[in-house]
């Protein structure tokens, strides 16, 4: 991957919210859900702002004393990870300029080593979360939920 590689969130398919240092992802089309903590929800969080693969690493570089390689390499692995899931898309080399990122101070555990990048993914609740009527909806989406027509040969 290259460093000016950019990415984006695969929505309106995916949703999140990140939870005391806890990114916590769902595939509304799957009914899977996924856990990223620590440097995995800092990394979910640039990804929501656009970040460029390089700003990526440089931010995660000023919170662990890890070489760059290291981490460069960790993330390359996360985020083939989160596209092959369809979480993520690629969407440009980054030709656009880079903007500052907002993201939380260090958490207390900063110059700590790098922790291993890990997505969790959970398919235990997938066929509940499909029952959702959320998911049998009009365009105009919830609460119009898709009426059947009566088909011409049954009486109404």
């Amino acid at each position: 991957m290259s460093d000016n590689n950019r990415f984006r969130i695969n929505q309106p398919t995916i949703i999140s919210e990140i939870i005391e240092r806890e990114a916590i992802l769902i595939n509304l089309d799957t009914g899977a859900y996924y856990s990223l903590r620590e440097a995995g929800a800092d990394v979910w969080q640039m990804l929501e702002q656009g970040a460029s693969m390089r700003q990526m690493v440089e931010q995660l570089a000023c919170s662990y004393p890890t070489p760059l390689d290291k981490i460069s390499s960790s993330l390359e692995v996360l985020l083939s990870e989160l596209m092959d899931e369809g979480l993520i898309l690629s969407v440009s080399n980054g030709t656009q300029a880079e903007h500052q990122l907002s993201l939380p101070a260090p958490a207390p555990q900063a110059q700590a080593a790098f922790p291993r990048l890990v997505l969790e993914k959970y398919t235990d609740m997938s066929e509940l979360l499909m029952l959702d009527p959320i998911h049998e909806v009009n365009e105009p989406g919830w609460p119009s939920p898709i009426r059947e027509e009566p088909s011409p040969d049954q009486p109404e």
